[in-house]
């Protein structure tokens, strides 16, 4: 059987190798439908990998307690520096950071340049949650935020602008806070590592970071809309964000429906599902030409079937039974099929991999997908070459020989 089969896929590639023209454009549509797949899963899965790297970096722990809708909505129901420490005291053990999630924005006057600066409001221990890679100097701590220091963290980028250099420890930025000038010393410079995917995403900022003590930025009599929130590891973050959202309720003499507690993992959740569907839903619209190559494949078979009814005619006459040469065509049509499954999936891989590299993507082409790709192939090559081969199987061995 291995032998007959061994035959049947020489003969396969002998005919493929004597129409090399005819059989690269039959082939066409499967190398484009393929391409298309591949590329296009690749891309998703790349997109998927790039997600999962930046919402590890914003924190998998990470949530946002914040203020929902309220009828007769009373300014008792933000969050208040008494609140925040008394969710501390509730939570010692499940939360491992929590601050305001606020942030201000001034123009600060260089030379008769203006550089637009982004100043993140943060408690002390931020550091500790968040993978902040320091260059000089040190960042905001407990102390800072206790005693209300102004003090500022400038980003690598903002220094540079602001002092044309980096290391800007030491000097006084001087920035607008609550319609007053205020003068704040630079205690830190920071590099900010974000993804080049998350970077193009967001677009040009025109506004350089740096980060303050949210205590010298707000009065003690400030209400907050919403608080940062980092989870203990050791605990599941929907739980706790259930408990908070009773306890802080109870506090304000509110339901737990006017709280909300939204966490980094159902966003990034919404994100894979919405990544995912689009790649499905393309990709099936791709798949199409898989579909328009499988017809050319039939329609080649036929012309095949048609050119060589003699032959046929021969190897029937000579005792080929009728799946035998039911075997033989199905046989050279996968064939055609596979090699330009293969030769779609090289480019697919190629264009993804070419296209990862201008953007700094890492991409990522999973071998199942490959796999199935190749096999859903050969597979559109038997279906659609079933029909001419059983032509050709049921050809009359007399009818045949007498062919011109």
């Amino acid at each position: 059987m291995s032998t007959v089969w061994f035959e049947n896929v020489k003969i396969a590639f002998l005919s493929i190798l004597s129409n090399k023209m005819r059989s690269l454009l039959t082939m066409l549509g499967i190398i484009i439908g393929i391409s298309s797949v591949i590329a296009i899963v690749s891309i998703g899965d790349s997109m998927k990998g790039v997600m999962d790297d930046i919402y590890k970096g914003i924190g998998k722990n990470r949530a946002v307690l914040y203020v929902g809708n309220i009828d007769n909505f009373r300014s008792t129901d933000f969050f208040y520096n008494e609140d925040i420490k008394l969710l501390k005291e509730r939570f010692k053990d499940k939360i491992v950071y929590m601050g305001p999630n606020e942030n201000l924005r001034s123009d600060v006057t260089v030379k008769k340049d203006t550089v637009k600066l982004r100043m993140a409001c943060i408690d002390g221990g931020y550091d500790k949650v968040q993978d902040i890679k320091m260059l000089y100097g040190r960042m905001i701590s407990k102390s800072d935020v206790d005693r209300k220091a102004r003090i500022i963290v400038l980003e690598k980028e903002a220094a540079i602008k602001l002092f044309g250099r980096e290391n800007a420890t030491g000097m006084t930025v001087r920035v607008k806070i609550e319609n007053s000038m205020e003068d704040l010393l630079v205690v830190g410079v920071y590099k900010d590592e974000q993804s080049p995917v998350l970077s193009l995403l967001q677009g040009q900022d025109v506004y350089e970071d740096s980060f303050v003590p949210y205590t010298m930025a707000f009065s003690s009599g400030y209400g907050f809309y919403s608080l940062d929130v980092f989870v203990n590891e050791d605990f599941s973050v929907e739980p706790v964000g259930k408990e908070m959202l009773k306890f802080i309720a109870n506090l304000k003499n509110r339901t737990e429906e006017n709280y909300m507690f939204y966490t980094v993992e159902e966003d990034q959740a919404q994100v894979n599902s919405i990544v995912g569907g689009l790649s499905i839903a393309v990709a099936c619209i791709a798949a199409i030409s898989l579909v328009v190559g499988g017809i050319g494949i039939m329609n080649i078979m036929l012309v095949s079937v048609t050119e060589r009814t003699r032959e046929i005619g021969i190897k029937k006459a000579l005792g080929a039974r009728t799946k035998d040469v039911l075997f033989q065509f199905l046989i050279e049509s996968a064939t055609l099929s596979a090699i330009g499954g293969v030769a779609g999936t090289a480019l697919g891989i190629g264009l993804v991999t070419l296209g990862g590299s201008f953007i700094s993507i890492p991409i990522v082409v999973n071998p199942a997908a490959v796999v199935a790709a190749v096999i859903f192939a050969m597979v559109i090559g038997i279906f659609f070459g079933y029909y001419p081969a059983r032509k050709a199987a049921k050809a009359d061995p007399i009818e045949a020989l007498r062919y011109e």
